[in-house]
């Protein structure tokens, strides 16, 4: 996945999760330019995207270098904060 294909991705996570209710903590994220992150809630609801992406299972990224690409503002309660 490059960086041409996070807008595309975003707006088939937005179209899917628009035809729902859109479940609480369902996000994706955007770490620096081309990596994603698919909340745990999201997983569950868009699989199909998770699979195109040829996503693996992470640790949640740190709030450095991040974009909310789809979501509600309060999910960035989902992230960690710094480690010190």
């Amino acid at each position: 996945m490059g960086p041409q294909h996070v807008p595309t991705i975003g707006e088939a996570f937005v179209e899917v999760l628009g035809d729902t209710e859109w479940p609480d903590g369902a996000c994706l994220f955007l770490a620096g330019r081309d990596a994603l992150f698919f909340s745990p809630a999201a997983i569950a609801v868009v699989p199909h995207l998770i699979v195109a992406c040829g996503a693996r299972p992470s640790l949640p990224p740190e709030r450095a270098c991040l974009t909310l690409v789809a979501g509600r503002e309060s999910d960035w309660a989902l992230l960690p904060y710094a480690r010190h």
